[in-house]
């Protein structure tokens, strides 16, 4: 079948449908197929991710280029002309909410990451570190340079940046976070305090 015939076949639901689900499996690092990858082949110890990082000799700016500057964050924004910028945002960051409360989420998204992975997606420094508060400044971070590029910060933070408050909750944490490097400032600056 040519690809004309193809584009022809598909409606745009199921365009979008697929284009979404294949985008979303790529922004979450691949999360669910790295553990489904993880329970078919117990013989290879590391995780499916990890070896794909490994094996694909791509840098992580490259990595988080391929999957969302050149695969979701366009499909997202032809969704948001259909569907209206608000309206997607506000879906996003319900979906987000709900789906990085659970704490069997967080732990299974960290368990796929490859070793070192934050020290090459984000700059932190550690401001305060006591039993009652955790303050962090991260000062690069390639979510957000990415999706700014892309003029699609609004879309950015929905995804990612958010989730840090259903993460906190789950914790029994307070998130307070004025600034994100997403939404144009110089630093994200969050600050954790136990919740009451």
């Amino acid at each position: 079948m040519t690809s004309l015939e193809l584009d022809h076949c598909l409606n745009r639901r199921q365009f979008l449908t697929k284009g979404v689900m294949t985008g979303t499996s790529l922004c979450f690092g691949c999360s669910v197929l790295a553990s489904l990858s993880s329970a078919q082949d117990s013989r290879n110890a590391k995780p499916f991710q990890a070896r794909v990082t490994e094996n694909s000799g791509m840098s992580f700016e490259q990595a988080f280029n391929f999957a969302f500057r050149d695969s979701l964050i366009p499909q997202l924004i032809v969704l948001s002309q259909q569907i209206g910028r608000e309206k997607l945002v506000e879906m996003l960051t319900n979906a987000t909410d709900e789906v990085w409360f659970p704490s069997e989420i967080q732990k299974r998204f960290e368990g796929n990451l490859p070793k070192g992975f934050w020290s090459h997606v984000l700059d932190m420094e550690v401001v305060q570190n006591t039993s009652d508060v955790q303050i962090y400044k991260v000062t690069k971070c390639l979510w957000a340079k990415t999706f700014r590029e892309a003029n699609a910060a609004d879309i950015g933070y929905a995804l990612w940046c958010y989730g840090d408050y259903p993460m906190a909750r789950s914790q029994k944490k307070k998130l307070e976070r004025n600034t994100t490097l997403m939404q144009g400032h110089d630093c994200c600056l969050l600050k954790y305090t136990i919740a009451t």
